[in-house]
């Protein structure tokens, strides 16, 4: 049952970052992401500590969203200041599901440098969105940082989603070998 539970997990949260992935502009489908993947890591908690972590981060991301949202607030400026304040724990949350699967690897005899660079690549994203929100860059700047995150962020999902499937296929080497 245990290991049932665990595949169904490791879909969950794969689930909620194509969600991510496919309708990043739908805000109801973002919630239904966040709680899929919060539900996802929620339920994996007893593999690592980083997966409580990461539900506690993707929580924060529907409250975010829910406050955020176009039908909750007029578009304005509360409104996009808690659009660029959402990105924040949705970057720990791909953050910390990263660290749980490093943490889930070293534990099982593998090495964890897929998971150093799918971080940085998925920080990297959201890092750049983060910075060029002030709007202090000229035309030219800000349309390659615009093309680079986009094609970052794209990539991230990508490669967070090809990690998340990586470590389910440890959990469940792991989890048949020691009944």
């Amino acid at each position: 049952m245990k290991l049932i539970r665990g595949y169904y997990a490791y879909l969950a949260i794969a689930g909620g970052l194509l969600l991510g992935l496919v309708l990043p502009d739908n805000w109801m489908l973002k919630i239904v992401s966040y709680a899929l993947i919060s539900a996802g890591a929620l339920s994996l908690q007893r593999v690592s500590r980083w997966f409580l972590r990461a539900s506690i981060a993707a929580d924060v991301c529907i409250g975010l969203e829910l406050l955020g949202g176009t039908p909750v607030l007029p578009p304005g400026l509360l409104c996009m200041a808690l659009q660029y304040a959402a990105l924040v724990p949705l970057l720990l949350t791909g953050c910390m599901l990263l660290l749980a699967y490093r943490e889930q690897m070293r534990a099982a005899g593998r090495g964890a440098l897929a998971e150093w660079a799918v971080f940085v690549v998925w920080s990297a994203g959201f890092i750049l969105t983060l910075l060029m929100a002030p709007g202090w860059l000229n035309d030219y700047a800000l349309a390659l940082t615009v093309t680079v995150v986009n094609t970052l962020t794209v990539v991230g999902y990508i490669a967070l989603l090809a990690d998340t499937f990586r470590a389910q296929r440890e959990y469940i080497r792991t989890e048949g070998e020691n009944p």
